[in-house]
């Protein structure tokens, strides 16, 4: 397709009329699962399976942290580490 302007952006690559460029950034399903893993496994390192959000913010309180009772459970252990 052509268009007589011209575009630009952060993402974009200039290419001549007879240039082919490979697009670098999909998301194969293989990419995906991989990604999944890989959150998967960090969470675990984290060892925060082993402990509930309601056990985490009840560790919070006896510090005397204050936080949102709205985060997330990794915001909540991240904020406890950092505690200690």
């Amino acid at each position: 397709m052509y268009s007589p302007f011209k575009i630009v952006g952060k993402n974009w690559i200039e290419v001549t009329e007879n240039e082919v460029v490979e697009t670098v950034d999909e998301k194969t399903p293989e990419t995906l699962e991989e990604n999944e893993q890989e959150t998967a496994q960090e969470e675990k390192d984290d060892n925060i399976d082993g402990i509930t959000k309601k056990e985490i913010m009840q560790e919070l309180d006896a510090m005397g942290i204050k936080y949102n009772p709205r985060a997330t459970k990794k915001e909540l252990y991240d904020l406890m580490m950092q505690g200690r």
